[in-house]
C-alpha cells in the first residue's frame, strides 16, 4: 500500500505543479489528501497495477503527468464516479461528502490544466475552408449560385464527427493543386466571353423530337398518345402500340417528329430517361423551366384513369434531381420553376415514382402491357435570366472595362475560354456563338496597373473576409505587373492575381485572433455557421463599424440570417452531419429483400429529416421533439412506407399524427434507420450506439479489438437479439452492451429502409408476406418475430420504441445539452470539452424557459463566449 501511495503522491505533485502553472489564483477546491484517500478506498483494490480491471492501472497513471493524453482517463474516471457508476454498486460506496469532495477536486486541476493548454491556440484549432464552404464561398463572392466545385475537390477528414475541426483538415499539394482547378473553373464561369448578352432561349420542346425518347417509343419503353383530349370518358388510341419497325422506318412514315404527348414507363431501377437532348445551355445561369405532366393506367393499348398522382422528377443529366413534380390522373397540370443550368447541361425527366418494369422487353411489349405511365406534353425553356450584361460575376472582377476584340494575329496568347474537355453542343441554333470562327474578346484596359490596383482594392478584402494592408494590395498587384512584363493580356494577368488569391491561406483559412474574436472574425464565424459562406455586404458592413460584438446587434443579425433562404445550406449540412446522413449511400438495400427501395425514396429519405429540423428551428419548437413530436414531414413515397394514408404527391409537408402512431421524431425517420442499419439487415448495437452518440450525446467506449462484431443472421434461422445475448454472457461485453443495446433494441421493429415490420424478411425461411407499396415482385419470406423490449441500465423496462421514448423524455435536458454540444462544435470547430461543461449548462440555464426551444439554443450558442472567442 505504501508504494501505492507513494504513486499517488508523486501524481498529486504534478497536478498541483499544473493548477499552480495555470493561475496564481486557482486553487483546489479540497486539500489534495482527499484524493489521495479516495483513491486508495474506493478504486486501488480493482485497479492496482496487479489487477488492473478493466485496462486501468492507476498506479502508472497516477505516476505520469496530467497532459493530453492522461486527460481523458481522468475525465472518465470523474464522470463515472459523478453518476454513481464507480465504486460499483455491489462495493462500499462512499458518502456523498467524499464523493463530491473527490469531484471538486478532480474538477479544478482538470479545469486549471486545459485552460492552461489553450493559452497558447484557444479553444479551437486553426482550419481551413472544407470543400462545401469553399464551393459556396466561390458562389456568393461571384453571385454564381450554382457554381459547381465541391466534387473537384478531395474529401475533408472529420473529427468528433464533423469536418470543421481543424485537426482534420489538412492540406496537401494534391488539395492545392485541386483549388487551383476549382479557382480556374469559377474564373471561367464568372468572366464574360462576348460584349453583348447572350442570344435568349425561349422554346418549347416536345417529348416525340428527341432522339433518346424515339428510341424508347420504338422499343416499346414509351408510346405515343395522339390528340389526347384529357376526358376520362373520351380515351383516344395510341399511335401503333406494336412499334417493332427500326427507328429509320418511322422517320420514312414521318411519324417522326412528333408534337404531341408521349407516356413513358418506369424502366428498370433508375428508370427510363426521357432526355431532352435538343437543348444544352450556352452560359450557365438561371433558367426558367415550364412542363406540362399527367399520370395514366395503361391497359393493354388503352389509355384510364391512374389509381393516384404519380410524380416524375427533372434532373440536369449527370448532376442529379432538380426537382419533383406531380402528375395527376388524366390531369395536364402545368409546372414551373426556376432552377441554375450550367454550360452544356442537358434536361432529363424521369417517371420516379412508378414502380420499375421495362416494358420493351415483355412478351407483347406495351401492346399486351398493364401498367402505369406518366404523360410528357411538353417542356418549356427559358434563359439564361440575366438582369444585366455584363453578369455581376464579371463586374465583381472587372468592373465597367471594356471587353474588346481580340487580335488573333498578335503575338499575344488568346483569352482563356471554353475549358479543355468540357462537353460543348455544336449542332444547335443556340450555340452559334462558340463557331470557330467567331470573334474572340477580352477585357481591356488603357491604364492597366492603375485599373489593377483599383479592382484589387475592391476584391481582395471580399474575397479574405478582412481588411487588407497596402503591402498586401502591392504584392497582388506586383503579380499583375510580372504577367504583363511577360506579354500576356490584362485579362489574363488580372486572372493570375486572382487564382493567387483564391488559393491563399488568406482566402482558404479562417482567421481568429487568440482570445476575444474581432468582429471580422466573428463575422465570418457567423456566417460560416449558419450559411457555410463568407459574410455578406451587411456583416462585412457592421464588422467594418465594430458593431457586431454588441449583443443585440448580434442577435439581430442571427435571426437575419436564419430567415436568409441561405439558412437552407445549415439545415442541410448540420443534419448531414450530425446525424450521418451524409452516409446514407455508403450501404445499398438487398433488392431481394427491398424491392420496394428506388431513388424517390431514397431522396425522399433526407428530405424528411431537413424539413423536420427546418421546423423545429423556424418555430423554435422543443428539443423533446427530438425523440417524440404529434407531427412528421412526409410525401406520398414516404407515407406509402410507413402506412400513413391521406398524403399525396410529391411534396413534403407537415402531417398530423394520431395519438399512438409509429413515427415522430428523429429515431423513427428513414433516414436515419436507413443509415444506422446495412443493406441487408439491422444491428441493435450499431442503432444503440448511434442513439448514445448522436441523441443523448454519451458515445459509448470502443469495443476491446479482440472482440468481434455481431453479424446479424440474414437466413431466418436465429434472431439479432439470442446473438446478442450469447454475447453479453461475457463479463467484458456486458457492460458496455448494458448501455448500447436498448434503443437499438427498440428499433428492431423497423427494418433497413425504416418501414414498420413484426417480423424479420429472410432469404431462406418463413412464410410468403404481401407486396410492399412500390414494389412489383418479391422472393423474401417473413421470419421469426421482433422483439423490441428492454430495459434502460438503471432497470427501467420498456415493451416496444414508444415505451422507450416515453423514458428518454424523462431527461430533456440531456436532449437539450447533446443538441447544444453539436451546435458547439459545428459553429466553432471544436467538440464542448471538460472546462466548457458549466458554459453549457449556463446555456442550458437561459433556455429552460423556452423547454430548450430549437432557436433559442442557436442564439444561446452565438450569445456565449465560447462562440465569441477562440
Amino acid at each position: 500500500m505504501r508504494r501505492r501511495i507513494s504513486g499517488i503522491s508523486g501524481w498529486l505533485a504534478l497536478w498541483a505543479g499544473a493548477l499552480l502553472a495555470s493561475t496564481a489564483s486557482a486553487a483546489p477546491a479540497a486539500a489534495p489528501g482527499i484524493t489521495r484517500q479516495f483513491i486508495e478506498n474506493r478504486c486501488a483494490d480493482c485497479h492496482d497495477a496487479d489487477t488492473k480491471k478493466g485496462g486501468l492501472d492507476l498506479d502508472a497513471l497516477l505516476q505520469t503527468p496530467l497532459d493530453e493524453k492522461t486527460f481523458p482517463k481522468w475525465v472518465r474516471m470523474h464522470d463515472l464516479v459523478r453518476d454513481g457508476e464507480m465504486p460499483p454498486k455491489k462495493k462500499p460506496q462512499p458518502t456523498e461528502a467524499e464523493r463530491a469532495a473527490f469531484l471538486a477536486q478532480v474538477n479544478s486541476g482538470l479545469v486549471a490544466n486545459e485552460l492552461a493548454r489553450r493559452t497558447a491556440n484557444g479553444r479551437s484549432t486553426f482550419r481551413r475552408l472544407n470543400r462545401t464552404e469553399y464551393e459556396n464561398t466561390l458562389r456568393d463572392l461571384f453571385d454564381l449560385p450554382g457554381l459547381p466545385v465541391r466534387d473537384l475537390l478531395p474529401e475533408d477528414g472529420r473529427a468528433d464527427g464533423y469536418d470543421k475541426v481543424g485537426g482534420a483538415l489538412d492540406l496537401s499539394h494534391v488539395q492545392l493543386s485541386k483549388y487551383m482547378e476549382a479557382a480556374d473553373k469559377a474564373l471561367n464561369t464568372a468572366i464574360a466571353t462576348q460584349p453583348e448578352r447572350p442570344p435568349l432561349f425561349k422554346e418549347r420542346l416536345y417529348p416525340g423530337d428527341q432522339y433518346q425518347i424515339k428510341i424508347a417509343i420504338t422499343g416499346g419503353d414509351a408510346v405515343c398518345l395522339k390528340d389526347f383530349q384529357y376526358d376520362p370518358a373520351v380515351l383516344a388510341q395510341p399511335i401503333s402500340v406494336k412499334q417493332t419497325k427500326p427507328l429509320r422506318e418511322f422517320e420514312q412514315e414521318k411519324l417522326f417528329p412528333y408534337y404531341g404527348s408521349v407516356g413513358i414507363f418506369r424502366h428498370d431501377d433508375d428508370a427510363f430517361h426521357a432526355d431532352f437532348a435538343r437543348f444544352a445551355p450556352i452560359a450557365a445561369g438561371f433558367y426558367r423551366v415550364r412542363l406540362s405532366l399527367w399520370s395514366f393506367h395503361w391497359e393493354k393499348g388503352q389509355v384510364q384513369p391512374s389509381s393516384r398522382t404519380e410524380v416524375a422528377s427533372l434532373n440536369a443529366a449527370e448532376r442529379g434531381v432538380l426537382g419533383y413534380f406531380d402528375a395527376p390522373s388524366l390531369q395536364p397540370t402545368e409546372h414551373e420553376t426556376v432552377v441554375w443550368l450550367n454550360r452544356g447541361e442537358n434536361l432529363v425527366l424521369n417517371a420516379a415514382s412508378l414502380v420499375p418494369r421495362r416494358v420493351g422487353e415483355e412478351k407483347g411489349r406495351a401492346a399486351e402491357a398493364t401498367t402505369a405511365g406518366i404523360a410528357i406534353d411538353w417542356l418549356e425553356v427559358e434563359g439564361s435570366l440575366i438582369d444585366a450584361w455584363p453578369q455581376a460575376a464579371h463586374r465583381r472582377l472587372f468592373g465597367d472595362l471594356p471587353l474588346t476584340q481580340f487580335d488573333k494575329k498578335s503575338d499575344l496568347p488568346p483569352p482563356r475560354r471554353i475549358p479543355q474537355g468540357q462537353r460543348v453542343p455544336a449542332n444547335l441554333p443556340n450555340y452559334k456563338v462558340d463557331y470557330p470562327n467567331q470573334p474572340l474578346w477580352t477585357v481591356t484596359s488603357s491604364a492597366p496597373e492603375q485599373d489593377a490596383e483599383k479592382l484589387l482594392r475592391d476584391f481582395l478584402p471580399r474575397a479574405f473576409r478582412h481588411p487588407v494592408t497596402e503591402e498586401e494590395v502591392g504584392r497582388y498587384v506586383g503579380l499583375v505587373r510580372t504577367r504583363l512584363a511577360a506579354k500576356v493580356t490584362f485579362e489574363e494577368a488580372m486572372r493570375t492575381a486572382y487564382e493567387a488569391a483564391l488559393c491563399s491561406p488568406d482566402f482558404l483559412f479562417l482567421h481568429e485572433p487568440r482570445g476575444p474574436l474581432d468582429d471580422h472574425a466573428l463575422a465570418a464565424r457567423l456566417s460560416y455557421f449558419l450559411w457555410n459562406s463568407t459574410p455578406d455586404a451587411e456583416l462585412t458592413r457592421l464588422a467594418d463599424a465594430g458593431q457586431l460584438r454588441n449583443a443585440a446587434t448580434l442577435r439581430a443579425q442571427t435571426e437575419r440570417l436564419l430567415n436568409d433562404p441561405k439558412a437552407a445550406r445549415f439545415i442541410a449540412d448540420f443534419t448531414d452531419q450530425w446525424l450521418d446522413l451524409r452516409d446514407l449511400d455508403l450501404t445499398s438495400p438487398d433488392k431481394k429483400l427491398y424491392p420496394e427501395f428506388h431513388p424517390i425514396l431514397r431522396d425522399a429519405m433526407p428530405a424528411e429529416t431537413r424539413a423536420f429540423f427546418r421546423e423545429m428551428l423556424v418555430h423554435n419548437l422543443p428539443v423533446r421533439n427530438v425523440v417524440r413530436s404529434d407531427f412528421a414531414m412526409l410525401n406520398q413515397r414516404l407515407a406509402d412506407l410507413y402506412g400513413i394514408e391521406g398524403v399525396s404527391g410529391g411534396a413534403v409537408r407537415k402531417v398530423p399524427l394520431a395519438d399512438g402512431a409509429l413515427r415522430g421524431g428523429l429515431l423513427t425517420q428513414a433516414a436515419v434507420l436507413k443509415v444506422t442499419a446495412n443493406g441487408t439487415t439491422t444491428s441493435p448495437v450499431k442503432r444503440g450506439a448511434w442513439v448514445m452518440r448522436k441523441i443523448l450525446g454519451q458515445p459509448p467506449q470502443p469495443p476491446p479489438p479482440s472482440v468481434p462484431a455481431v453479424e446479424p443472421d440474414i437466413s431466418g434461422i436465429t434472431t439479432i437479439r439470442e446473438q446478442l445475448e450469447k454475447h453479453r454472457s461475457d463479463p467484458a461485453c456486458a457492460g458496455c452492451h448494458a448501455k448500447i443495446d436498448p434503443a437499438g433494441l427498440a428499433l428492431e421493429s423497423y427494418d433497413v429502409i425504416g418501414g414498420w415490420r413484426d417480423r424479420y424478411r429472410s432469404v431462406q425461411k418463413g412464410d410468403t408476406p404481401a407486396v410492399p407499396p412500390g414494389a412489383r415482385n418479391i422472393s423474401f419470406k417473413l421470419g421469426p418475430a421482433v422483439d423490441p423490449s428492454g430495459a434502460l441500465p438503471d432497470g427501467r423496462a420498456f415493451a416496444n420504441i414508444d415505451e422507450l421514448e416515453r423514458l428518454l423524455l424523462a431527461n430533456e435536458r440531456q436532449l437539450a445539452r447533446n443538441l447544444t454540444g453539436q451546435f458547439l462544435t459545428y459553429a466553432t470547430g471544436a467538440a464542448p470539452s471538460f472546462a466548457d461543461r458549466a458554459e453549457v449548462e449556463r446555456i442550458l440555464d437561459t433556455t429552460q424557459k423556452s423547454s430548450y426551444g430549437v432557436r433559442s439554443l442557436v442564439d444561446a450558442v452565438i450569445q456565449s463566449p465560447l462562440f465569441l472567442n477562440k
